[in-house]
């Protein structure tokens, strides 16, 4: 799994922060000590998430990324370093259009993350205008990453940081800090 599928997967979770209810139920349901895909889907669509609709502008801003490369082969050392540099500070800004629908009844995955990732959850509180989860995602081919999103809501905006910790097996560990925020910016395009 590349760098770019985990920090998608973080960007994805950390819509979360859009909006929430504050009495939602105990996300681990089971009880078993871990919350599972299938148990923040079953959250989130028991909940009374809205959204604001009409065009939102999403943010991701790639604020520090620590990589030893000391475990790559010499000829990738001097290629690895640059594109990591490069990526320090980069801001990816999308836009996303929300109907009435999908604010009156947002998609799980929308705000969770991908049924094609494994992942699990350590923590998934959402409501009363916060967020705080921490979740691991595993991949056979590139390793794993526990990711943790902490942050604010309200109906038209959220803003996260976002902390992840990759242990890649071609390239050793990783840590990378970014921030995401979004903001309703008016009207969809028709």
């Amino acid at each position: 799994m590349s760098i770019v599928k985990f920090t998608g997967a973080a960007t994805l979770a950390s819509a979360i922060a859009l909006a929430a209810c504050s009495s939602e139920p105990a996300a681990d349901a089971d009880g078993d000590g871990t919350i599972t895909q299938d148990e923040v889907e079953t959250v989130l669509a028991n909940s009374d998430l809205t959204l604001s609709p009409g065009q939102w502008e999403n943010t991701v801003e790639f604020v520090d990324i620590e990589f030893d490369d000391s475990q790559l082969p010499p000829e990738a050392r001097g290629m690895i370093g640059p594109m990591l540099d490069a990526m320090r500070g980069q801001k990816n800004t999308t836009n996303t259009c929300i109907t009435e629908e999908e604010a009156k009844e947002p998609a799980a995955e929308m705000f969770s993350g991908s049924d094609a990732a494994d992942c699990e959850y350590s923590k998934f509180e959402f409501g009363g205008g916060s967020i705080d989860m921490a979740m691991t995602c595993k991949d056979p081919q590139s390793g794993s990453a526990t990711i943790t999103n902490t942050g604010s809501y309200d109906e038209t905006s959220y803003s996260m940081e976002m902390k992840i910790s990759m242990d890649a097996s071609e390239m050793g560990p990783m840590q990378i800090n970014a921030k995401a925020g979004g903001k309703r910016v008016g009207d969809c395009a028709e």
